[in-house]
């Protein structure tokens, strides 16, 4: 029996449709990396490459083998087994990278193909290329006795509560010896750690001071300025202090939008107050409301400003849901003049604006 001409053309096309589909359900054959991103730090010229290793396993039962791997810089150059790997048997990407006279942080993208996977997946080397500077003098102006820093303090930027935040601060040794960071002399916060890299820093050469500021330990939020001293010694004991600036913001989970009349959620009634004209010579006073729009007690952590002219009070430190509270506020404009801008910040546990700002606008006469 021969079938209709339009029967035979609906299977046909029927197939067309079906194949694509299939294709786009095959799952991709790749290798399972210990690690795709491998950050090497901070890479001085003078010291010259460095190398690193990714491991990828191969869970599959069909036996792979690498085809072609890619990366986006001459500056990245990589070595690998040619042999194939059966089941549960490792893949080592022997990466060398050889830093150049660009500074500044870097991403270089390593793709890796295997006969199971001709797409590709990608792997990234990532770190801060620090080249050796033409002029010492120049690049290091900022003395503490014989050493010499790019800035005259430490800028940290933001800190978050979950992990500790690390920054390397180039130090070049200007003194006729050789020194080292006295560690047992530091008399340091619990949460700011230092160390020397190399341990001992010779005339003439830079070091690394590897700075680490734990938030959490900090136990406080907002901005800090703190100062540190430092015990450097060789022949002679040198001691040297330098200024810390940070901002500790505590960290939250991102929150389900399906969750967020569920969790701690602050309120307030005015995020910008115009005082208008005010006179120098008298002190002005005023409340803001904040109301808890969430379901669960909102606890407010810290209420501070940026001038000791704002003297700041809170009725209530824990809200219940539904619960509102206040804050009085007193300024004293003894010494202005003139357009003036101050910020109350206000730091609660909602996590979805874990911090709040409120601006206080005057025209001092």
């Amino acid at each position: 029996m021969k079938l209709p001409f339009c029967s035979i053309l609906w299977v046909l096309l029927s197939g067309l449709f079906i194949l694509p589909l299939e294709a786009q359900t095959l799952e991709r054959k790749v290798l399972l990396w210990e690690q795709r991103k491998i950050d090497i730090g901070p890479v001085l010229e003078e010291n010259g490459p460095v190398e690193t290793t990714f491991y990828g396993l191969n869970m599959h039962t069909d036996s792979v083998f690498i085809t072609e791997v890619i990366t986006d810089c001459g500056c990245t150059a990589v070595d690998y087994s040619k042999d194939t790997l059966s089941t549960d048997k490792i893949a080592a990407i022997h990466v060398r990278f050889d830093p150049d006279h660009r500074g500044g942080d870097f991403s270089k993208a390593i793709i890796i193909k295997t006969n199971l996977d001709h797409e590709g997946d990608t792997l990234y080397l990532e770190g801060v290329n620090m080249p050796l500077p033409d002029n010492p003098e120049l690049t290091y102006p900022y003395r503490k006795g014989t050493l010499g820093f790019r800035l005259p303090s430490i800028h940290m930027g933001n800190v978050l509560t979950n992990e500790p935040k690390t920054k390397f601060v180039e130090v070049f040794n200007f003194g006729p010896e050789a020194i080292s960071l006295h560690v047992e002399a530091l008399e340091l916060p619990q949460h700011i750690y230092l160390v020397l890299l190399p341990d001992t820093l010779v005339p003439s050469q830079r070091a690394l001071l590897q700075v680490v500021y734990d938030g959490e330990k900090k136990s406080d939020f907002g901005f800090f300025e703190e100062n540190i001293s430092l015990a450097f010694g060789g022949e002679e004991a040198e001691s040297i202090d330098l200024k810390l600036s940070v901002v500790v913001f505590e960290y939250f989970d991102p929150v389900p939008k399906s969750m967020e009349t569920l969790v701690p959620r602050i309120g307030i009634s005015e995020l910008e107050i115009d005082l208008k004209e005010i006179s120098t010579d008298k002190k002005v006073s005023r409340s803001i409301h904040f109301d808890n729009l969430g379901g669960e007690d909102l606890v407010i952590r810290k209420i501070s400003s940026n001038c000791d002219c704002l003297q700041l009070t809170a009725s209530e430190m824990v809200l219940s849901p539904g619960q509102r509270g206040q804050i009085n506020f007193e300024f004293d404009p003894k010494g202005r003049r003139g357009i003036d801008h101050k910020h109350i910040t206000i730091f609660s546990n909602d996590p979805i604006h874990p911090v709040r700002t409120i601006t206080i606008k005057s025209n001092i006469k």
